[in-house]
């Protein structure tokens, strides 16, 4: 092989290696995963029926890809925490268990963080919805948060859960 082909040779591999080096840098460098994030604000109010007492407490929900983290926290209760759910209903309307939290046993605090994959079924032990099913529901209103205290069974405070930052899901 002549000098000239062996050079056409070589640019051509540094060419090549050169795209497969690009190819590879813009991989790193793709967008992060978009999240959006929803809040329900819960007070006794909002229970129904109403429950009487100042109470308050804060869900927040953050959609990131196909995982839904929470963290729920509450301030004066009654007594300690014996539950706490994400429950379907409109705002005026009780409905049934979607998903129950494990719930720390506290007054003031954090009753509850974690993560749901919604790559999975979501279930309250008995039933289960499609994760798609579920970010509907919270995507339309149509889903609360609650904390049980053994005073207040039925719940002491609720709030619905609404979308406060909007962004693309996936």
């Amino acid at each position: 092989m002549d000098t000239q082909k062996i050079g056409a040779v070589a640019l051509a591999a540094v060419m090549v290696t050169g795209v497969v080096v690009a190819c590879k840098d813009s991989d790193s460098n793709a967008p992060a995963p978009r999240t959006t994030t929803y809040i329900a604000n819960l007070s006794g109010a909002k229970e129904v029926p109403a429950v009487a007492g100042g109470a308050t407490g804060t869900a927040r929900f953050t959609l990131t890809g196909k995982t839904l983290s929470y963290v729920i926290t509450v301030d004066g209760l009654s007594g300690n925490a014996a539950a706490s759910h994400i429950h379907f209903g409109a705002a005026n309307a009780n409905g049934d268990i979607v998903y129950p939290f494990n719930a720390a046993s506290v007054q003031s605090g954090q009753v509850a963080a974690g993560s749901i994959d919604l790559t999975r079924p979501v279930s309250n032990g008995a039933t289960s919805i499609s994760g798609d099913s579920l970010l509907t529901l919270l995507d339309n209103g149509l889903l609360y948060t609650n904390v049980h205290t053994a005073a207040n069974a039925g719940g002491e405070i609720r709030g619905q859960i609404t979308r406060t930052q909007s962004s693309d899901r996936y």
